[in-house]
């Protein structure tokens, strides 16, 4: 699935790299590369474009310019309210963007961070009976490399991988006939997948650097 991933990110940055005749700056847009020339911008993260009453799942964001550098703070949040113990989950992170290639199809990579909590109901029988888990992830270090393609001058979406050292703790409560029991344990795993909480990320800029 990864390698299936991964091919189709080639594609797509080669398909667009051609698609852009020089000097365009999206599909629709002429001008100076978009990329790297904005002081701010507003991110939107979602995992389905289809609004589900009963789940959410997405975040916000910005985009902040430093020079050469781009600081991508980020929150992400995931809410059910169909259960007794309804999974939930809140993620703080940040992305330190370095663009090796502006333009139309920008390339990017940078160090990573971020912090959350998940609870998760893994079993239930009934209101008396049922084990949830939850996950504090402590830090999550590590670094991303990602493209972000410029649909219009002021509107892009962008898609990354993460390689990543998470240390976390996670506690499994567990309940009997109403009686809750409790177990933690001290967790750490190297990822290396999709980052941005495997989520779109689409920006819309508003403000430019000053010639």
């Amino acid at each position: 699935m990864k390698a299936k991933r991964l091919i189709v990110l080639v594609l797509l940055v080669l398909g667009c790299a051609t698609a852009f005749p020089a000097g365009k700056t999206s599909l629709f847009a002429v001008g100076k590369p978009a990329a790297g020339e904005r002081d701010l911008g507003v991110i939107f993260n979602t995992n389905d474009i289809l609004l589900d009453l009963e789940s959410y799942q997405g975040g916000v964001g910005a985009k902040i310019g430093l020079g050469q550098y781009v600081l991508r703070p980020m929150a992400d949040i995931l809410l059910n309210t169909g259960d007794i113990h309804p999974p939930f989950s809140l993620t703080l992170g940040a992305v330190l963007e370095k663009h090796i290639l502006p333009g139309p199809v920008s390339l990017y990579w940078g160090p990573s961070a971020e912090m959350g909590f998940t609870s998760i109901l893994t079993s239930k029988v009934d209101a008396d009976n049922w084990t949830q888990t939850i996950a504090w992830e402590l830090l999550s270090a590590g670094c991303v490399a990602g493209i972000e393609l410029f649909i219009l001058d002021s509107l892009s979406v962008f898609v990354e991988y993460s390689l990543a050292l998470t240390l976390g703790l996670n506690t499994t409560r567990t309940s009997v006939a109403g009686s809750v029991s409790s177990n933690t344990e001290f967790t750490y795993k190297l990822n290396l997948g999709l980052g941005n909480q495997t989520m779109l990320g689409l920006v819309f800029y508003f403000k430019r650097k000053k010639p």
